[in-house]
This record gives C-alpha cells, sequence and structure tokens, in this order.
C-alpha cells in the first residue's frame, strides 16, 4: 500500500490533518476521501510550504467539505442492531428498541422504533437484521406500487406500461428500469429516503420506459411530473449516498 506523509496545519484557529501522496505529476490536486481524509496529491519534490500555500487557499472549499461531511456523518443510521441505534424509515429518525416476544413485528412510537423479536432469536444479530431488512423490502415495495399505479395513470397516454416490480438489496444504485421485460427495479433502502424521494425515483424509472437515455427529452419528461425533481435527487445523492443522474 501506498504510503502517505501524515501532517497538520492551523486554519483559522483549527488543527486540520491532511496526508501528501507524491506522484510523477506537474499539478496539485486536493480530495476528501470516504473515510474523512483530506489528501494532497502533489509532484514528488514539491515542497511543504508550497503544499501549506495551496491548503491555505483552498480554506473555504476545505471548511464547506467538512460541514458536508458533518451533515451526513451526523445523519448515518447504525445497523449493528442494538438497544439505541438510530434507524431511518420515510427520511425520519428513529432510535431502535429490541423487545422479546411471540412473534416478530415492527411498531412505531414518536421518534422509536420497536423490533418485536421471537424471544429464543432476540440475541441473534443475523436473524434480526434478516427479518428487519424482510420488513423493509415488503414496505418498499408496498410503498413503490403505490406510486407506479398513481403515475401509470397519469401516463397512460404516454404509453407507459404497469411494469412488473421488484426489490432488491441494491449497493450502487436506487433502481433500474429493464424495458424488454417491462419491470421495474428498487433498492430495498429506498424506504428509509422521504416520501418525496421515493416518488421521484418512481417517476425516473417509469419515464425510462419512453426514454432509455438520460439526454434532455428525458429529463424534461420527468419534469413533467416532478417539477422539483433536482432537488429531491440532491437530497438522495447529499444523504443516502446513492448517485441518481
Amino acid at each position: 500500500m501506498e504510503q502517505l506523509e501524515e501532517k497538520w496545519i492551523m486554519l483559522d484557529g483549527i488543527l486540520i490533518y491532511f496526508y501528501i501522496k507524491r506522484k510523477k505529476i506537474k499539478n496539485v490536486y486536493m480530495r476528501f476521501l470516504s473515510n474523512g481524509k483530506l489528501v494532497i496529491t502533489v509532484p514528488r519534490n514539491y515542497k511543504l510550504e508550497l503544499i501549506e500555500n495551496f491548503i491555505k487557499e483552498k480554506k473555504r472549499w476545505i471548511f464547506k467539505q467538512i460541514k458536508l461531511q458533518n451533515e451526513v456523518n451526523a445523519f448515518k443510521e447504525q445497523d449493528a442492531f442494538y438497544d439505541g441505534d438510530n434507524l431511518y424509515f420515510l427520511g425520519k429518525k428513529y432510535r431502535l428498541r429490541l423487545l422479546a416476544g411471540n412473534i416478530n413485528r415492527v411498531n412505531f412510537y414518536d421518534d422509536c422504533m420497536e423490533l418485536n423479536i421471537k424471544e429464543k432469536f432476540i440475541s441473534n444479530t443475523g436473524y434480526i437484521k434478516r427479518f428487519y431488512e424482510e420488513w423493509l423490502r415488503k414496505e418498499c415495495l408496498k410503498i413503490c406500487l403505490k406510486y407506479i399505479e398513481n403515475y401509470c395513470d397519469k401516463m397512460k397516454k404516454y404509453k407507459i406500461p404497469f411494469p412488473e416490480v421488484i426489490v432488491k438489496r441494491f449497493k450502487s444504485r436506487w433502481g433500474c428500469c429493464i424495458p424488454k421485460k417491462c419491470r421495474v427495479e428498487f433498492a430495498m433502502n429506498l424506504v428509509k429516503a422521504p416520501k418525496e424521494c421515493i416518488e421521484y425515483v418512481v417517476v425516473h424509472e417509469l419515464s425510462h420506459f419512453k426514454f432509455i437515455h438520460h439526454d434532455v427529452n428525458f429529463y424534461n419528461f420527468v419534469s413533467l411530473f416532478i417539477p422539483d425533481w433536482k432537488n429531491r435527487r440532491d437530497i438522495l445523492n447529499k444523504y443516502y449516498g446513492r448517485i441518481i443522474t
């Protein structure tokens, strides 16, 4: 693994750690990694003084990125399934409460999500996770179907078909459309996002039955039904980490 030089600098009284990556290049580049590290890629013999000057010039951008990271980290949920973990449903954060019972079920009380688990499985994290994910899948399917029924009716004159709907455990996208099979697929975790974001993803995928590519015609069509689609997309990308272009 390539070694990075760890350094630090004070910016407006705030201690900022950064990591220097030296390569055979001519220009200087700066980026934040997914783990929050600030990495500066520089030519091999680039002096530390020049690197620090570059960082000072980019101070506003650095503070903006740190603020965004803090917002996203505060939003993230934990999925270890311990009492007190944060879980999301329809854009709202809930505190997890695990209870032993006779049947598996999910209840909501104010800011609390109760997972009632059969007593013999209450200490089995794998079992709890499987039950929770199956519940998410069913809820996602139910909500997506409701939006599909609504928008397929609105899109009748554009000859948009009523598709087969499947919910999967996607890692890198919220949904996809397969016109040849007359099918749309959605990510199970989509149900954690606000309803208006789920609505946008549904319209986005249905729109692919008319326009396959993400071109001007496609987005003009989406705009007929979701005029503020960009805002909804940005919420998904910012807080939930999957890109819909």
